[in-house]
């Protein structure tokens, strides 16, 4: 009896001891990014104000990029010191919740350069700590459960998706034009800068002026670009673009939206306004307003300009659907038993509202790259030589009798790419549709 006793005290030790590990990584990893991430960010926004001021400061081409993920690491970062806490108490759902943002911060600083390069250890030693074994075994069995359902959900919804022919369609669209932009360096004959001045306004097919050079697939623009490279070297630029600004407009408005869902009263009211404010104006022409605020024709301010006029349509949005989720009997039963506000909204309501967000987010990347590409094509883009399909388009029309492939060409990836997020998103708002996806 005695030598049992000892082991259940030895087992108790370890798993208390591992449990403090797994807390104290938690909150390091956490304040470590946020700490940063924010004094980072709130020293490119000090710059970019300085800029606007008259102060003469360099700042990397990709700013907007940058500094919107640095402001996704902040509030990732502040939700895992706040689950520190929970993981403190050995609150269960904590657990399962870090694995995701874990997860999600190690895809973050992997997109970060060298700054995310040499932070992306925190995240991975997070997510090992949670998988120490005695704290393995404290919270994977029942998380484990909980997935098997799920996991047959989404072996059915794929199934759907393969019946779907229009689904996959747009899938296999999507895939090919991000594989090729990835790839564009090792394909493409030619550089994203690279220009043959005796070769301008050649059509498909034709030779280079230069022997040495390979021929021009899809003909040359007027300044003797390779249309064929550019496009898939554009291709990187307005696929970032689109999914970086759904990403961050998903990010912030759900976050708002479901703050303001969830609490009522005058929170929800002055968001409610500030959304009304944003709603008063076309989106297009408030982007617009907001390029030519920020003094400087560049994909950046594009990208900054949609951010902010994209946030407020996911605001209402999640507002909405927390209004109506937060009267039902689950979130009465939560509280009941003593959860917090952030577990109820991060693993109750907000998980349960995440459908329509995918069906939107969607359908919205194909409507960002649309309006980054009308941006460009009307005098807000990037100046001439920025390999960008709404630019191409702008200075190819000039030419549009002589060389019309230059304006086709861009202009079909365009269709292509924006039909592509339409066909995926009305897909899978059949697919997640209750109603009808057991027909």
């Amino acid at each position: 009896m005695s030598e049992h006793y000892f082991d259940d005290v030895e087992s108790y030790e370890l798993k208390g001891m591992n449990h403090l590990i797994t807390w104290l990584l938690h909150l390091l990893a956490g304040l470590v990014i946020l700490t940063i991430a924010s004094t980072i960010l709130a020293f490119q926004i000090t710059a970019l104000i300085a800029i606007q001021i008259g102060f003469s400061i360099t700042l990397s081409e990709s700013f907007a990029i940058g500094a919107l993920q640095l402001l996704i690491a902040v509030i990732v970062s502040y939700i895992l010191i706040k689950l520190s806490i929970a993981i403190q108490s050995s609150e269960l759902w904590a657990f399962s919740t870090s694995l995701y943002l874990n997860l999600l911060l190690l895809i973050l600083l992997a997109t970060m350069g060298t700054i995310g390069m040499i932070f992306i250890f925190l995240p991975i030693i997070t997510l090992i700590s949670l998988f120490l074994p005695n704290i393995r075994e404290y919270w994977f069995p029942l998380f484990k459960e909980d997935m098997g359902p799920r996991i047959k959900e989404i072996r059915y919804s794929l199934y759907l998706v393969r019946k779907s022919p229009l689904v996959v369609a747009g899938v296999i669209i999507i895939v090919s034009f991000v594989v090729l932009a990835f790839l564009a360096p090792f394909f493409t004959p030619y550089g994203p800068e690279q220009r043959i001045w005796a070769d301008y306004n050649l059509p498909p097919g034709s030779p280079s002026t230069d022997p040495n050079m390979p021929i021009h697939i899809w003909g040359t623009d007027d300044s003797g670009g390779d249309v064929f490279s550019r496009i898939f070297w554009a291709a990187q630029v307005d696929l970032r673009i689109s999914v970086t600004v759904v990403a961050v407009a998903v990010t912030v408005g759900t976050l708002i939206g479901a703050i303001s869902g969830f609490y009522g009263g005058k929170i929800d009211e002055l968001v409610m306004r500030i959304t009304d404010v944003f709603f008063a104006f076309p989106g297009l022409v408030l982007a617009m307003a907001i390029v030519m605020a920020l003094g400087e024709r560049s994909l950046d301010n594009i990208a900054i300009a949609l951010m902010v006029t994209w946030w407020p349509g996911y605001a209402r949005l999640v507002r909405g659907q927390v209004l109506a989720e937060r009267e039902k009997l689950y979130v009465e039963a939560a509280r009941s038993i003593g959860a917090s506000d952030m577990r109820i909204l991060l693993v109750h309501i907000i998980p349960n509202t995440i459908q329509p967000i995918i069906v939107s987010a969607t359908m919205d990347t194909g409507g960002v790259l649309l309006t980054a590409a009308g941006l460009s094509c009307i005098g807000f883009g990037p100046p001439a030589g920025v390999d960008e399909w709404g630019l191409m388009i702008s200075i190819g029309q000039f030419y549009y009798s002589i060389a019309p492939w230059a304006v086709f060409f861009p202009g079909f990836a365009i269709l292509m790419t924006s039909l592509a997020f339409n066909l995926v998103g009305d897909g899978i708002r059949d697919i997640m549709d209750p109603k009808l996806r057991r027909r």
